[in-house]
């Protein structure tokens, strides 16, 4: 059964001046490099559940193992990137995800013949409010596209939908803003292995990217306002097609309970600004804090004779 994490026992692990750092979470990366949809893995920032696992394998709920979303500790199942387009601008550049699939249906078409949907809860409050991804279903429309959620919660499967068409489509250009890739040395140079599950079919990266600004606008029409400092958790599926979430639900072991919201399934990812910097849990961050005003006073403390350099 897996534990959850205690921020207590991350807290105790990080040296303090890993903790100070945290305390400026939201200032944003710069000199960010080009985005390149088919760059290695050490271009790109894991995306990560908490405790979970990244997705177990041979989880997917209708059968087809190419639609099978995996990831072990060692070999992510879900990434992003981002490019800020080299302004001061915190609404424009190009923000890109990746995913780690269990094999391909047909190895000689190198074909992705599902829809893969990433779900942005942009305002913490537990429900998706957009969808992005790839229309890759024999009824889509092969595009990158974005999706605006239908009109329950969207805070658990069973309240999800997707309003069709999308909001927003992109011709998908390969090695521009799309990419399907057997995983292997060059694509990720730290990999243990290329077949996670051990099934001997060798696993593929599906990637794809999009402009910022789209997801900024169609957010922004819903009253949610956001920029790349802005905290945002995802919720990331397989598909048969683009309406609702039917394969495979991405940190959570099997068939899940519809009826449980995304965070009780863990399906919920952690917290990241688009630039792929972790956001401490206000839990997790009250706690740095108080660590570091607890230092700071014992420091204050001591007599001078006591205190290092």
């Amino acid at each position: 059964m897996k534990r959850p994490c205690q921020p207590t026992q991350i807290i105790g692990k990080l040296p303090f001046a890993i903790v100070l750092s945290f305390m400026f979470f939201s200032l944003p990366l710069s000199g960010l490099a080009s985005l390149v949809i088919d760059s290695d893995t050490t271009f790109w920032s894991p995306i990560t559940y908490g405790c979970n696992i990244p997705d177990p394998s041979v989880d997917q709920q209708t059968g087809q193992k190419s639609g099978d979303l995996v990831g072990d500790a060692n070999h992510p199942a879900f990434y992003s990137q981002f490019d800020d387009a080299g302004t001061s601008d915190l609404t424009d550049g190009a923000l890109a995800f990746r995913a780690r699939l269990n094999e391909v249906k047909n190895y000689k078409k190198m074909t992705f013949d599902y829809s893969l949907l990433v779900g942005i809860d942009a305002d913490r409050d537990g429900g998706l409010d957009l969808f992005v991804g790839v229309d890759n279903s024999p009824s889509g429309r092969g595009e990158v596209c974005m999706w605006y959620p239908g009109d329950g919660s969207n805070t658990r499967p069973s309240t999800t939908s997707i309003i069709n068409p999308p909001a927003v489509s992109v011709e998908r250009a390969l090695k521009a803003n799309y990419d399907f890739s057997l995983v292997s040395a060059t694509i990720d140079p730290g990999a243990v292995s290329y077949d996670v599950d051990g099934g001997g079919a060798t696993d593929a990266f599906l990637s794809f990217s999009f402009n910022f600004s789209d997801v900024v606008d169609l957010l922004s029409a819903k009253g949610i306002e956001i920029d790349q400092n802005t905290p945002l958790s995802y919720v990331m599926a397989t598909a048969t097609q683009s309406h609702s979430l039917n394969m495979d639900l991405n940190g959570v072991d099997g068939i899940p309970d519809t009826d449980k919201t995304f965070s009780e399934l863990g399906a919920i990812s952690n917290t990241f600004l688009v630039t792929g910097e972790s956001v401490p849990e206000p839990a997790v961050l009250a706690l740095l804090l108080a660590g570091c005003s607890s230092i700071l006073i014992g420091k204050r403390l001591l007599p001078r004779s006591e205190l290092k350099d």
